[in-house]
């Protein structure tokens, strides 16, 4: 089909110039890097949001493309280039929060920054709106029901070396001692530079029971697929902050029944709005178009947000993070709109990961 959005790089559009009639979004997705495997899909997310847009208004979507996967200060120096030439109206983030810290410091106060995936919680300014789960909420239930479930004791905590994931150890290490648990290590390890052979060394020298990764997109896929070549997937309980479907194939999926993930969505959930989300994607892409996994649908959801955002007229007289909270207010029982920094917990079971029923935790 002929889609009314428009897709293009900054490099063109500095050329070109603003166009009346245009809604410029400006997407920041990692095209490139560690979080590169969501990618696809997110960009396929993002359009179908903003052809629901473009149903509905008389604007032209405009997603301006900025790799996210890159350098935050190039990514940064990106974003100033396009706001200083009129071309964006806002941005949608899905991506790392080193990233998002960088970008903050680049743009103003007035210009609205939805970011989607789950968050740390340092330096927040009002620009910002934060739909993903933060750290006490994503990890509290999860480890408390994975610990009482599996009789655990002691854990290894392993991740990489930014923001989120220095915060995500912070968090865990509180709640753990607050139910009893230990942690016996604790790790942060440099993007791209993940040597799975001495962390588990380290993981079994201490007697861990448990390990909780904040290890993102590649990074993650490399320490649970060279686990399971060892055979410590069968040694270790996992909880992982960043596991999607998509990284799950990549590491060839799992069958010990030990591996978890705790993220904002799973793509089989059951709720009439997830559902509904699932139908319109598989119908527009197709069945064989790259899974709608949580990254792709938290940006989804980040692009029609910051549509209403401005199309409400409220960014005018309030800060974004106000002014969602007003939108939020006002669609208060509404099924169509998305959750706000919910959390789930899920199984690895071959290539799916299947939802735990909440009330069971």
């Amino acid at each position: 089909m002929t889609s009314p959005v428009s897709l293009a790089f900054p490099s063109s559009l500095l050329l070109r110039g603003p166009m009346p009639g245009t809604l410029g979004i400006g997407l920041l997705a990692p095209l490139s890097g560690v979080m590169g495997i969501a990618g696809p899909a997110i960009l396929n997310c993002a359009q179908l949001a903003a052809e629901q847009i473009a149903a509905r208004t008389d604007l032209v979507p405009e997603l301006v493309l900025i790799d996210a996967g890159r350098r935050p200060a190039e990514v940064a120096t990106e974003v100033r280039q396009l706001l200083d030439a009129g071309l964006i109206i806002g941005l949608v983030g899905a991506h790392t929060s080193d990233v998002r810290v960088a970008v903050s410091r680049a743009v103003t106060a007035d210009v609205p920054y939805v970011f989607t995936p789950p968050h740390d919680t340092a330096s927040p300014r009002s620009n910002t709106v934060f739909t993903g789960s933060a750290p006490r909420l994503q990890l509290r239930r999860p480890l408390a029901w994975i610990s009482r479930t599996h009789a655990l004791r002691r854990w290894a905590l392993i991740g990489n070396d930014y923001v989120w994931p220095r915060e995500v150890h912070r968090e865990a290490a509180g709640q753990l001692r607050a139910i009893g648990q230990e942690v016996v290590l604790d790790r942060l390890v440099p993007l791209g530079a993940v040597d799975t052979e001495r962390l588990l060394d380290e993981a079994r020298s201490r007697r861990a029971d448990a390990v909780l990764l904040s290890l993102v997109g590649r990074d993650g896929i490399t320490f649970l697929r060279d686990a399971a070549a060892s055979g410590a997937d069968r040694r270790f309980v996992r909880l992982s902050t960043a596991l999607d479907e998509n990284c799950l194939l990549a590491i060839g999926g799992d069958t010990t029944g030990t591996l978890y993930s705790a993220m904002p969505s799973f793509v089989l959930q059951q709720d009439d709005r997830h559902q509904d989300f699932l139908e319109r994607y598989v119908h527009r892409f197709g069945t064989a178009a790259p899974v709608p996994a949580s990254y792709a649908e938290g940006c989804h959801d980040g692009v029609l947000l910051l549509a209403d955002l401005w199309l409400s007229g409220l960014l005018e007289t309030m800060p974004a993070i106000r002014a969602a909270h007003a939108l939020r207010a006002d669609r208060s029982g509404d099924d169509g709109a998305p959750p706000s920094g919910a959390v789930r917990l899920a199984r690895a079971e071959e290539t799916a990961l299947v939802v735990i029923d909440q009330a069971g935790m």
